[in-house]
């Protein structure tokens, strides 16, 4: 069985002598293993499909219970994001993020449109980073199903406006759950933050007002607290 199908490279590990394993995130197919032979080789025509990152269109087949790399072309190679030390540890952030959360085999088209687009902005507008890597975050964790309540109390449903944010209920929480409930403080600009960056563009994210560190701070701890992870080996060399 053979396909055509559009990937993201996650992760490469050489292989025997010339070849490569590559973890890649598959439009169609979500986490899958490939086999990129002789991948190791100068001037093999798969040689820049196989590098970390890389966003290809590739010919792929199954051989038993392996897939097995054809050929292909590179759509997106991310020249400057690699020439950008900042933009580059991010994006291996998005990369690492991926191979945490994505199951074999499962589609996941509309998240791979977003991690695409989300490598893209950070190449182009690394002044904007951080705003980015937020939209991201929430975003993403909102499509796995987790969007955080902003509008009602997450314990008990009640309209009452609150200005207290609970990660483990999943939102804000009223005054009266809030004697029973933990939570961090958050201000109604916050709150307008976070809505804004669930529902805008990346190319939008530039045009928002300020958006504070008590609201990225918020977001990044809700996001670790819902994919189960917190310690990231690619922002250890920034932190």
């Amino acid at each position: 069985m053979s396909f055509q199908d559009e990937i993201i490279v996650l992760k490469e590990v050489h292989y025997k002598d010339y070849d490569k394993i590559l973890q890649c995130f598959s439009k169609k197919n979500g986490k899958i293993q490939v086999m990129a032979r002789n991948s190791r080789r100068a001037n093999n025509e798969n040689m820049a499909i196989a590098q970390t990152m890389n966003h290809s269109m590739v010919n792929i087949y199954l051989n038993k219970d392996m897939y097995i790399l054809s050929n292909g072309t590179v759509l997106n190679h991310f020249y400057e994001l690699r020439n950008n030390f900042e933009s580059y540890v991010y994006g291996n952030y998005i990369l690492e993020i991926l191979n945490h959360v994505l199951q074999e085999n499962e589609n996941y088209s509309k998240i791979f449109d977003m991690s695409v687009k989300i490598l893209m902005m950070l190449e182009k507008h690394p002044e904007k980073i951080r705003d980015l890597i937020a939209a991201y975050e929430i975003k993403l964790i909102s499509i796995l199903g987790y969007r955080p309540e902003l509008d009602s109390c997450s314990h008990c449903g009640s309209n009452e406006k609150s200005l207290l944010f609970s990660i483990e209920d999943g939102g804000i929480v009223c005054s009266k759950c809030a004697r029973t409930q933990s939570g961090l403080r958050i201000s109604h600009d916050d709150l307008t933050a976070i809505r804004s960056l669930i529902g805008c563009r990346f190319e939008d994210v530039g045009y928002l007002s300020h958006i504070s560190q008590r609201a990225l701070f918020i977001i990044n701890a809700y996001f670790n607290h819902y994919i189960g992870k917190d310690n990231f080996k690619s922002l250890k060399i920034i932190k």
